[in-house]
């Protein structure tokens, strides 16, 4: 490792040119009060808009950061995250999606977190910027766990990650090789391997529910729920290519569910109509008209509804796809 480099930042980014290059502004103007070098590593997954017309447009790049830009074949969203691990100098490495917005003090509050966090893997929380009703917004902080997050240094060990705003210890982490697989390509397949390979390695991940930057998205019920279909096809592709993740009870425990709702009985019925296309989208046409007539309401139940009929159809367009 280069010990000349405080913090290895790597940002993965695909045909996000104007999120990217906010992404990298944002970083610019963080408080750099502690760091002597930090390398930024910019890796353009193959982009039809190249990421390096984006960082063109740079004005200044502060004295504290090395940049650089990697330009690959696309190759998809574990490849390219990996090549970023591949690639960094320090022990320290931060994993940040290119629209992840930073506070002026993450980078300082990540760098404490290092010392004094108990394990080597650690990431962070990225509400969204704006949201389209209160509604939303209420079902977000339950869906993506943000209600848990606290003004007090706080770390939490848990059976899940999520690679937006993720930082590891390289030094502590030599027996793993690549951080990622490279064979998974569709978001979410990637997590669900690290975190059942690090169970079955005694590597524990811990969630700082203190340390938090900004999704720089408009949070809208339809971005959600296709969000969730791709997750439901993530989770198909890594079932099928490591299917040893289901040693890890909460995995098994998921496949099971989203196995068995495609066997017989009324319930699972009502599920399957629900997951169809049709079902689909009468489903979320029933919920955004809803959501605009009751915007500051609880409607979790129907959201919840909603994000579970997508995902499982994911799930099952993804079967057909990796199976």
């Amino acid at each position: 490792m280069n010990k000349n480099y405080d913090l290895s930042i790597t940002i993965s980014s695909y045909n996000r040119d104007d999120k990217v290059l906010q992404t990298v502004r944002r970083l610019f103007e963080s408080d750099f009060t502690g760091f002597q070098n930090i390398e930024l590593i910019v890796v353009d997954d193959g982009s039809p808009r190249p990421v390096k017309d984006a960082l063109a447009k740079l004005e200044e790049i502060p004295a504290v950061i090395d940049l650089r830009l990697i330009t690959q074949k696309n190759a998809g969203i574990g490849a390219t995250r990996n090549r970023g691990f591949r690639e960094a100098q320090s022990d320290l490495v931060l994993f940040l999606d290119d629209d992840i917005l930073l506070k002026p003090a993450t980078l300082r509050e990540i760098s404490e977190a290092h010392r004094n966090a108990p394990g080597a893997v650690v990431f962070g929380s990225y509400p969204f910027i704006t949201h389209e009703t209160e509604s939303l917004h209420q079902f977000a902080r339950h869906l993506y766990g943000y209600d848990a997050i606290t003004d007090e240094a706080s770390f939490e060990k848990v059976n899940a990650i999520t690679s937006g705003l993720l930082w590891v210890d390289k030094a502590r982490l030599r027996e793993i090789g690549d951080f990622y697989r490279d064979d998974l390509s569709i978001p979410a397949a990637e997590e669900y391997e690290i975190i059942a390979r690090f169970h079955k390695m005694g590597i524990p991940i811990f969630r700082a529910a203190h340390i938090c930057a900004i999704h720089n998205h408009h949070l809208k019920l339809d971005w959600l729920v296709q969000q969730q279909y791709k997750y439901g096809m993530g989770t198909a592709e890594a079932f099928a290519k490591y299917s040893d993740i289901t040693d890890l009870e909460s995995f098994a425990e998921l496949k099971r569910k989203m196995d068995g709702l495609g066997k017989s009985g009324a319930k699972n019925l009502a599920k399957v109509a629900l997951a169809s296309g049709f079902g689909r989208r009468l489903l979320l046409f029933y919920a955004q008209k809803t959501e605009k007539l009751f915007q500051n309401s609880n409607r979790n139940f129907i959201f919840g509804m909603l994000a579970s009929a997508y995902f499982w159809a994911g799930y099952r367009e993804g079967l057909k796809r990796f199976s």
